[in-house]
């Protein structure tokens, strides 16, 4: 892969600098939650002044790959002083607001509806006052994406980003539209390019086919649930109580799901199902993954597209979503890929904790 070139905007989309100069740079792109990217860089070069905390970095005029500075730190070593910046992607911009409300804030309607009452409610329109971010925006809803209900009260926005579309396989993103200095929330379909499909040219990640370099393959039930009972309003024995999930003998595992938000008993299985659908099976192939002619990045095969694996030796094949690639240039460029499940980290199992202790208290 070519070394790209950054450029440096402000939130008005003032240009402030490009970079293609720098020793090292990491972008990370998710399909169900922002990435990040990571840029070091000798402080003696051009622009480093122009790389401020809140500017956003692009990357080969590519709308799709921007971010915005979070931390900036200047490291020394041997005499040479090198600064290095962070940031999310800019839907980091999410993690910004929670679902501000006086009840229960209740939609439905196809997952891209949802999704974006949301963004819209809390951020493009901010409901309440001061709460609006005048450049962030909405694309147009095109009803995609699998329907369902969904509710929140003063949870972290991002977080029901996230689980909104890992319950219904729709990834999102936000993107620089230069014309209307917008950045601009939207979601992301991915297309069926796997082995089982012959509407699209296959991709095959393979040994056979040259185009992988190292790989990493998981598969655990540690903390798989798959059947649920739903505690919905009330106490002790008046306390409502439906089952979700149909398992039974050896392969049922057993939860309770506190969903005392739920009105009826109809809502009630519905937040049963979405809450069990976190307690998922891990599927997980990691590799880093080669550009080929054969099979190249972002045009045979992108983000959030499902493709198939095979590893004859390890008795794999899977046709799993894309859902995190980071692209590192270096003196070496390389592409490193996730594939399937995304494994929680615990920093997330402990903000997901807190939310839940929060709302059931």
């Amino acid at each position: 892969m070519a070394k790209p070139f950054l450029r440096i905007l402000d939130t008005d989309f003032n240009l402030h600098g490009e970079i293609d100069d720098y020793e090292s740079l990491q972008f990370t792109r998710r399909f169900f939650r922002p990435g990040e990217f990571e840029i070091h860089i000798a402080l003696s070069k051009q622009h480093t002044g122009e790389l401020m905390k809140d500017r956003v970095i692009y990357i080969n005029n590519e709308p799709n790959k921007a971010g915005y500075i979070q931390y900036r730190g200047i490291e020394e070593e041997n005499g040479i002083e090198t600064l290095v910046v962070k940031g999310p992607t800019l839907g980091g911009v999410l993690d910004r607001r929670i679902t501000v409300t006086d009840s229960y804030d209740r939609v439905s309607g196809a997952a891209e509806t949802v999704l974006k009452h949301y963004v819209n409610r809390h951020i493009v329109d901010g409901l309440y006052p001061g709460r609006a971010i005048p450049f962030v925006a909405s694309a147009p809803d095109l009803l995609r994406g699998k329907s369902t209900p969904w509710q929140s009260r003063y949870e972290n926005l991002l977080d029901v980003a996230q689980q909104i579309a890992e319950w219904c396989d729709i990834g999102w993103g936000v993107n620089l539209d230069f014309a209307a200095r917008k950045w601009v929330f939207d979601v992301i379909e991915g297309r069926n390019v796997s082995a089982s499909q012959s509407a699209l040219p296959p991709v095959i990640f393979a040994h056979e086919f040259d185009n992988v370099e190292s790989e990493s393959f998981i598969d655990s039930d540690a903390n798989y649930k798959n059947v649920g009972y739903a505690g919905g309003p009330g106490e002790d024995e008046d306390r409502l109580i439906q089952v979700v999930g149909e398992a039974t003998g050896f392969d049922r595992r057993e939860v309770f799901l506190d969903a005392s938000q739920a009105e009826d008993a109809a809502e009630l299985v519905t937040l049963g199902q979405q809450q069990l659908a976190q307690q998922k099976q891990i599927l997980t192939f990691d590799g880093k993954v080669l550009d080929t002619q054969t099979f190249r990045y972002g045009v045979d095969w992108d983000l959030g597209d499902i493709v198939t694996l095979r590893n004859k030796r390890w008795g794999v094949t899977m046709d799993p979503r894309v859902t995190e690639v980071k692209e590192i240039y270096e003196k070496t460029s390389s592409l490193e890929v996730k594939f399937g499940t995304d494994i929680p980290d615990i920093t997330r199992e402990m903000k997901a904790l807190k939310n839940k202790v929060k709302r059931s208290g």
